[in-house]
C-alpha cells in the first residue's frame, strides 16, 4: 500500500462507497410511513391510533390521580365498543424489587380476551396504562396502549384467529412494576399465555427495537423474522440489557417463565418523563412501527398450533432492507476458532511473501490500543470540560442533552483525525498492511471475549473481522511489489463494507443508548471501525499526508462549537428545575425544597440569598442527595393517620402491631417509615406478606426500613408489624400529593416557558410528615 502517489480519486470513490453502504445500513432504522385514518379496515393504522392517544395523553396520569382512572374508563368503553368484555383486577400488590425499600399499592389491571377458533395457548399483547406525575405520557406508555386499542380493532375486522389474543393494560409499572407482578401472581390468565409481546418507549421517536427476549429465544426469533414487516433488533442488545439494571412489565414475565419479545423507540430521551412527552411531539411513524408488530406478530402467533417452543438462544442482527440474518448460537464458539485459524493463516501467508514483519505487526497491534486509548481519554475528557464548564447540561436529567447529534459528528470527526494523525506518524516506520494486520490482532481479542462473555455480540466481529481478513488474504495473494495498485486497493478497501454495514447504525444506537456522558464508550467502537478502512485511509493519505486530519479537526471544533452556542434553554427545550412543599406536622413548620440548584429567574421565590442545601430525612427515607431547602408558610393541610388496631404480646415475647394508615383526599401515596430497637421480623399490608427471601441487595427487615403505599383506599391500609420484641415502635408517615399548596398571600407562580418540572423526585408535589410512637 505505499506510494500510492496517483489514487487521490480512487480514495473518493471508495469514500463515496463507504459513505452509500453507511447510508443503506441506517436504512433498516427508517421507519415505516403513517398510515392514515382512511385505511383498510384491517390495517393498523396510525392516524386511528392518534385519536385514542387524544385521549390518553391529553394529561398526566399517574397512579391514584383523577386523570388515571379517567383514561381507565376510556380504555374500558373501548374495549367494550370493540366487542371484548374487560375485566379490572384489582388488587394489593407487595415489591421488594427496589434496593432498601418496599413498595406496595392497589393496583387496578385492565384484562380482555379475543378468542380464537381452537386456542390452545394465547398471544398476550401488554403495555402500562399509567405515567408519570410529570408526563402527559404519550410515548411512555400512550403509545403502547393506543396500539394495542388499535391492533384489536384490525384483529375483530379480519378472520379469526386459531388461538386467543389477550389484552393487558397493566397498571403501576412507573411505581416498581406493580400491575405485571400482580396479574402473574393471581390472575388465572397468565397461565395461558403462550407468548407475551410488550411495547415501551424511553424516547419519542425512534425506530421501534426489539431489544429484549426471554431466554432460549431460538425459535421466538425465527418466528419474528418470518412476521415481522419492519424488523429491528440485534442479539448484541439483549445481551447487554441484561447487564443493565434496568427492568420493564416484561421483566416479570420473563422471570416468571414465559417466553416473549419486548419492543421500545428509545431516541428523543430529553422527552422522556417530561411534558415534552406529549402527542404533539410524539414521532407517528414510530407510534405506527409499533403497531406493524403488534398486528403482525399477533396474527402470526396467533395462527401457529404450538407457541412458546423453547431453542437454544439465537444470534440476530439487521442488514439493509430490513432483513434478519440469524442463526443459532451453537455456531458462535466454532465461527471463533475459524475465524482465528484464518487470522494466523493469513499473518503466516503474508509474512511469508515478506509483504509483513513481526516487528511492523507488533507495532500495528500498539498503535491500535494506543489509538483506543488516547480516543477514549480525550474523549472523556473533552465532554467533561464541555459539561462542567456550562451549566446547562449539568441540569439534563438522564445523561442526554437536547443538541446532542452535533457532539456525535463532533467527537467523530475528532476521532478520525486522531486516528489519521497517529496513523501517519506510524506510517513512517512499517507499512499499511503491517498496521492493519496487527490492530486486527485486537478485533480477534474482542470477537474470542465476546463469544466467551457477550455470545449475541460475537457477530459484530465474526463477519467484517472474516471478509476484512479475506480481502487482505486477496491482496497478499495478487501483489507482485510492495506497491499496490489502487485496483486492488478498492478491493481491499471494499471488504471491509461489511464493517460499515453492521458497525454504523450500531454505533448510532449505541450513542443514542448510552447518551452523550458515555460518548468515549462509542468512540472506542469508531476506532475499531476505522482500522478496518486504513486501506482507505492510506489512498485518501498518500498525496496530502495532513489534510484529513486538518480537515476532520476544522470539523470537529466548528461542530462542537455549534454544539456550545446551541446549548440554551427555550420554549422548546425547557429546563428541567425540581420543587417541592413539605410540611413537618410534629415541628409545625415548613419548607421548600429542590434537587436543583438555584434558579434566579423564578426559584428566588422560594429560596433566597443564603438558602443552604440539606438532608430531607424526614420527607425522603435513606436519600443520599441534598437538597436546596427555604423555609415556608405553613399551610394548614390534611395529615395522614396511623391508628393502632391491635397490640398483642406472644408466649414468645414478640410483639404483632396491627395498624392502619388513614390517608387523607387526593393523597396518591403515603410513605410509611418503621423504627425500633426491636427488629421487624415480618410485615403484611392488606393482608398481603412482605417477602424478604430476595436475592442479596434486595430488601431485608431490620430495626429501622421503610415502604411507600400508592393509591391509598377509603378505610384505611393495614399494615402488621411482628417485632422480636417489645419494644417501642415509631412510624412515621409521609402523605404525597400531586401539586403545589395554595399559599395565602403567596401565590406560586407558575414556570416561565422555557422551565418545566423535573421528572423525578416527586416535581411539583406536597408532602406531609408526621410521626407517630407506639410503647
Amino acid at each position: 500500500m505505499a506510494k500510492l502517489n496517483s489514487n487521490s480519486l480512487s480514495g473518493l470513490l471508495i469514500l463515496a462507497c463507504v459513505v452509500v453502504f453507511a447510508l443503506l445500513a441506517s436504512s433498516h432504522r427508517s421507519l415505516p410511513d403513517a398510515v392514515g385514518q382512511s385505511a383498510s379496515a384491517e390495517t393498523f393504522s396510525s392516524g386511528r391510533a392518534l385519536k385514542h392517544l387524544e385521549v390518553i395523553a391529553r394529561a398526566p396520569h399517574p397512579i391514584g390521580s383523577a386523570e388515571h382512572a379517567a383514561v381507565r374508563e376510556y380504555i374500558m368503553r373501548e374495549l367494550q365498543a370493540l366487542g371484548v368484555t374487560p375485566q379490572v383486577q384489582k388488587t394489593t400488590v407487595v415489591s421488594t424489587r427496589r434496593g432498601s425499600s418496599v413498595v406496595a399499592a392497589t393496583v387496578e389491571n385492565i384484562v380482555a380476551r379475543l378468542g380464537g377458533t381452537n386456542s390452545r395457548q394465547a398471544v398476550l399483547l401488554m403495555s402500562h396504562y399509567d405515567s408519570v406525575p410529570t408526563a402527559p405520557g404519550a410515548s411512555d406508555n400512550g403509545a403502547g396502549v393506543a396500539s394495542l386499542l388499535e391492533t384489536l380493532r384490525a384483529l375483530k375486522s379480519g378472520a379469526p384467529l386459531k388461538n386467543d389474543v389477550i389484552l393487558l393494560f397493566t397498571d403501576g409499572e412507573e411505581n416498581g412494576l406493580l400491575g405485571a407482578t400482580a396479574f402473574v401472581r393471581e390472575h388465572p390468565w397468565a397461565k395461558d399465555a403462550g407468548v407475551v409481546i410488550n411495547f415501551e418507549a424511553r424516547g419519542n421517536s425512534g425506530p421501534s427495537i426489539m431489544f429484549e427476549t426471554s431466554d432460549h429465544n431460538g425459535w421466538l426469533i425465527g418466528e419474528f423474522a418470518k412476521a415481522a414487516p419492519y424488523p429491528v433488533a440485534n442479539s448484541l442488545s439483549y445481551d447487554l440489557y441484561k447487564l443493565l439494571p434496568n427492568d420493564t412489565d416484561f421483566t416479570i414475565m420473563r422471570e416468571a417463565g414465559l417466553s416473549g419479545l419486548n419492543f421500545a423507540f428509545i431516541e428523543g430521551l430529553t422527552n422522556y418523563h417530561s411534558r415534552l412527552d406529549s402527542v404533539a411531539n410524539l414521532n407517528e411513524r414510530s407510534l405506527q412501527h409499533h403497531g406493524s408488530y403488534a398486528l403482525a406478530l399477533s396474527r402470526h402467533f396467533g395462527s401457529l398450533d404450538e407457541l412458546g417452543k423453547k431453542e437454544r438462544n439465537a444470534v440476530y442482527f439487521n442488514t439493509p432492507g430490513s432483513v434478519l440474518i440469524r442463526y443459532s448460537s451453537v455456531l458462535i464458539i466454532p465461527l471463533v476458532v475459524i475465524v482465528a485459524v484464518v487470522f494466523v493463516a493469513v499473518m503466516i501467508y503474508g509474512l511469508r511473501k515478506k509483504f509483513l514483519t513481526k516487528r511492523g505487526i507488533a507495532l500495528g497491534f500498539l498503535a491500535c490500543l494506543l489509538n483506543i486509548v488516547i480516543v477514549a481519554g480525550v474523549s472523556y475528557l473533552l465532554w467533561y470540560l464541555i459539561s462542567t464548564s456550562n451549566n446547562v447540561y449539568g441540569k439534563m436529567p438522564f445523561g442526554d442533552i437536547y443538541n446532542s447529534r452535533f457532539y456525535l459528528a463532533g467527537f467523530t470527526a475528532l476521532t478520525i483525525a486522531l486516528v489519521s494523525f497517529l496513523y501517519m506518524l506510524l506510517r513512517k516506520k512499517t507499512s499499511a498492511e503491517n498496521i492493519m494486520v496487527g490492530g486486527l490482532g485486537w478485533w480477534l481479542i474482542i470477537l474470542v471475549l465476546s463469544g466467551l462473555f457477550l455470545p449475541g455480540g460475537s457477530y459484530l466481529f465474526t463477519w467484517p473481522l472474516l471478509f476484512s481478513l479475506g480481502g487482505l488474504a486477496a491482496a497478499f495473494a495478487l501483489k507482485k511489489e510492495q506497491s499496490l495498485s489502487p485496483g486492488l486497493a478498492a478491493v481491499l478497501a471494499l471488504c471491509m463494507l461489511p464493517g460499515v454495514v453492521l458497525f454504523v447504525p450500531l454505533i448510532e444506537q449505541i450513542f443514542v443508548a448510552l447518551t452523550v456522558n458515555l460518548i468515549w464508550a462509542t468512540m472506542i467502537l469508531v476506532v475499531l471501525l476505522l482500522w478496518l478502512l486504513i486501506p482507505l485511509l492510506e489512498l485518501l493519505v498518500s498525496r496530502h499526508r495532513w489534510l484529513l486530519t486538518g480537515v476532520m479537526l476544522a470539523a470537529s471544533f466548528a461542530l462542537i462549537g455549534v454544539g456550545g452556542l446551541t446549548a440554551g434553554f427555550d420554549r422548546n427545550h425547557p429546563e428541567p428545575y425540581h420543587l417541592v412543599y413539605g410540611l413537618d406536622a410534629d415541628a409545625n413548620q415548613a419548607v421548600w425544597a429542590s434537587v436543583s440548584g438555584r434558579a434566579d429567574k423564578w426559584s428566588k421565590d422560594f429560596f433566597p440569598e443564603g438558602a443552604r442545601r440539606t438532608a430531607l430525612n424526614q420527607y425522603y427515607y435513606k436519600c443520599p442527595g441534598t437538597f436546596l431547602v427555604g423555609s415556608a408558610p405553613v399551610v394548614m393541610l390534611p395529615v395522614p393517620v396511623v391508628n393502632l388496631v391491635k397490640d398483642e404480646t406472644t408466649e414468645g415475647g414478640q410483639r404483632i402491631l396491627r395498624l392502619r394508615i388513614e390517608g387523607t383526599a387526593g393523597m396518591s401515596s403515603v410513605f410509611v417509615n418503621v423504627s425500633s430497637e426491636a427488629k421487624t421480623r415480618r410485615a403484611s399490608v392488606n393482608d398481603k406478606q412482605i417477602e424478604t427471601d430476595a436475592p442479596p441487595g434486595r430488601f431485608q427487615f431490620g430495626t429501622d426500613w421503610g415502604m411507600r403505599y400508592y393509591v391509598p383506599q377509603a378505610g384505611g391500609t393495614e399494615l402488621v408489624l411482628e417485632m422480636e420484641s417489645r419494644a417501642s415502635v415509631k412510624v412515621q408517615v409521609v402523605g404525597l400529593s400531586y401539586g403545589l399548596p395554595d399559599v395565602p398571600n403567596i401565590p406560586v407562580r407558575a414556570r416561565p416557558d422555557d422551565m418545566m418540572p423535573a421528572p423525578y423526585l416527586n416535581s411539583d408535589s406536597t408532602m406531609v410528615a408526621k410521626t407517630f410512637s407506639f410503647e
